[in-house]
């Protein structure tokens, strides 16, 4: 027989029996064997005893006054506390529907009177294997379940970056064109209107080349901040690279001058409120689409690509 998981002296035995010669004697077998054993006369005392103190199995008599063996087990199994606790039946009845009835109620054994030493001993380590091996492989699965959880939130992870660009949380250009690809098709399917945006640093090489590329990094993330707040959570705002940035905005309503001003505004409200070493400026082109029309998202990013260096020398004639 396999050896048991758990040593003897750890294993907690209840025997419920309502003659002390028969508590006395299961004992005593048990006991030999490095068993902790506790012991109950009737039903209501084992019940108390078993939500005190849950034994790793029970050695339950049928035949008892109040409460007999079979309202003990259906209480048992009826709480969840107590419910996976094994149950042997022990009785001096042989009918093959005392037994029939003791496994239907929930026991996974049945031992009759007189007790035989040997059998008594075969059929509790039997069920204290069963029982601990069910337990291990409850432990098993439930570690296995915790590295699967891991190993998805791990993947995610990686997905994630492979989308994401590291400096400043937007999608990197790779995002954008999954995630704008997919809502231009379902813009058309839908016959639902949209805009591709491009937008693009003022002055960047100047602010390098005076304060350093560390403050280019930061008017880069704040550029970003920027974008994030003038556009909503359903809008794929993304970092192509450098200072580049691309936007698709599904079913904007209102015309392409909105998202001038509103970005406008944004931007001047930053520059007076942050003490910054340079004055934040973004030049923005908006190519309007629509169902109708089959470019693809690379030629309508193109296009506003375009336009953004459209607003950017419009913006240069008015600066001279």
């Amino acid at each position: 027989m396999a050896t048991l998981l758990k040593l003897a002296a750890q294993t907690n035995i209840l025997i419920v029996d309502d003659t002390p010669d028969n508590l006395r004697l299961l004992a005593k077998i048990l006991e030999s064997q490095g068993y902790i054993v506790r012991k109950s006369l009737n039903g209501r005392m084992a019940l108390e005893g078993v939500r005190r103190n849950s034994p790793d199995l029970i050695l339950l008599d049928i035949n008892m006054p109040e409460m007999n063996g079979y309202e003990v087990c259906q209480q048992l199994k009826a709480s969840e506390a107590t419910a996976q606790i094994p149950i042997v039946f022990i009785s001096a009845l042989e009918r093959l529907e005392d037994k029939v009835r003791a496994f239907e109620l929930g026991g996974v054994d049945y031992i009759t009177k007189p007790f035989q030493e040997q059998e008594v001993l075969l059929r509790v380590k039997n069920q204290l294997l069963i029982q601990q091996q069910h337990q291990q492989l409850i432990e098993q699965n439930q570690r296995l379940e915790q590295e699967i959880q891991e190993r998805l939130r791990a993947e995610a992870e990686v997905r994630q970056l492979s989308l994401t660009d590291e400096l400043t949380g937007l999608y990197n250009r790779r995002g954008f064109f999954l995630l704008a690809d997919q809502q231009l098709k379902i813009a058309r399917r839908t016959q639902t209107c949209y805009y591709i945006l491009f937008a693009d640093l003022d002055g960047l090489k100047k602010i390098n080349d005076t304060f350093g590329h560390e403050m280019g990094d930061r008017v880069i993330v704040d550029t970003a901040q920027i974008l994030k707040q003038t556009f909503r959570d359903s809008d794929i705002v993304a970092r192509l690279g450098g200072d580049e940035f691309a936007l698709f905005v599904p079913t904007f309503s209102g015309n392409s001058y909105n998202f001038y001003n509103r970005l406008q505004a944004n931007i001047d409200s930053f520059n007076r409120q942050h003490e910054r070493a340079y004055l934040l400026s973004i030049s923005l082109g908006v190519q309007a689409g629509d169902f109708n029309n089959d470019f693809s998202l690379e030629q309508l990013v193109a296009k506003a690509d375009q336009l953004m260096y459209e607003n950017k020398r419009t913006k240069r004639c008015l600066n001279r």
